[in-house]
């Protein structure tokens, strides 16, 4: 019975750590994207479709 209280913090402090590890990563991402600031690209991603119809034959 003692084993599971020990494997419970074990878990607990697993998922504290992990919780803090992506807290830490999203903030540097969110602050670094923040410095870097939105830019344009100048290429268009999707290419746009043609309407040109063929006559029916």
């Amino acid at each position: 019975m003692d084993i599971c209280f020990i494997l419970d913090g074990i878990l607990i402090l697993y998922g504290i750590i992990l919780t803090v590890l992506y807290c830490r990563l999203r903030y540097v991402c969110l602050s670094a994207c923040v410095l870097q600031g939105l830019t344009t690209h100048s290429t268009d991603t999707y290419e746009t479709i043609r309407l040109d119809k063929k006559p029916i034959a």
